[in-house]
């Protein structure tokens, strides 16, 4: 059990020491601040749902210049879950000039206690560019599945057996293409093995399409459609799960 603990405290040193490295070098970046608030009700079904499920979640999102960051939670309705609260997550980023090409590194947190006696642990490093209509982000993220104290101690677990799993690396990618069809309405089509609450592992890819539509400088709604399978290139053999997701984006100031 004490190397369990070693290894949730060394990931914890990752995550702080990727928030230092995100944040701006210097104060004098921040120019102006933009808050802005991300709502979106999703619908779906997997192989492990029991049926079909409901998500809501919301999401606020900071910009102070070249520097960012995002906080929120997932709330969600199914059969198979013991929690209705889903996930958390919690990202800074900062846009960096190298090469004389913008690139924007960020680190991430996402929290998921998906039954009250196990959670999930993730931290990670992601950085993206985009050029003309295509975009890619690459990163990493370390894993760990704990037992909680509670369940420890109520289970009475010796110090023999082992409590957490760590996954120390695992690849993250996301392919997009972007066409925007006139200023106010924009597409975008993405393979991935990540979403905003979810990493899945590097072989099980993931296509993603969004729609946006610009109503004015201060509101937005979207929708986006997922399509999940659960093993490389065997899409049709291998289906996972589908889901729908429509939601809003309001810039408060």
């Amino acid at each position: 059990m004490i190397s369990n603990l070693n290894n949730i405290n060394k990931s914890l040193k990752i995550s702080i020491l990727l928030f230092i490295i995100c944040f701006p070098i210097s104060f004098h970046n921040v120019v102006f601040s933009q808050i802005s608030a991300d709502s979106y009700a999703e619908v779906g079904s997997n192989a492990v749902s029991q049926g079909v499920y409901g998500d809501f979640s919301v999401q606020l999102l900071g910009r102070f210049g070249s520097f960012s960051a995002n906080t929120g939670g997932l709330m969600s309705f199914s059969n198979a879950r013991e929690n209705i609260f889903a996930a958390y997550s919690f990202v800074v980023s900062n846009d960096f000039l190298i090469l004389k090409k913008k690139i924007n590194i960020g680190s991430f947190y996402l929290w998921k206690p998906f039954s009250t006696d196990l959670r999930e642990y993730n931290f990670g490093l992601l950085a993206y560019s985009r050029i003309k209509h295509f975009g890619y982000t690459l990163g990493f993220n370390s894993r760990i599945y704990s037992f909680t104290r509670a369940a420890i101690a109520r289970n009475n677990f010796a110090d023999t057996i082992k409590t957490s799993v760590w996954e120390p690396v695992n690849f993250m990618y996301k392919l997009s293409f972007y066409h925007q069809f006139n200023p106010k309405l924009n597409f975008e089509a993405s393979i991935t093995n990540y979403d905003r609450y979810f990493i899945l592992q590097e072989t099980n890819p993931m296509i993603l399409t969004k729609l946006s539509y610009y109503l004015n400088s201060k509101l937005q709604f979207y929708s986006e459609l997922g399509y999940m399978q659960a093993g490389l290139l065997n899409m049709h053999v291998n289906y996972f799960g589908i889901y729908f997701r429509g939601g809003a984006v309001w810039r408060i100031n």
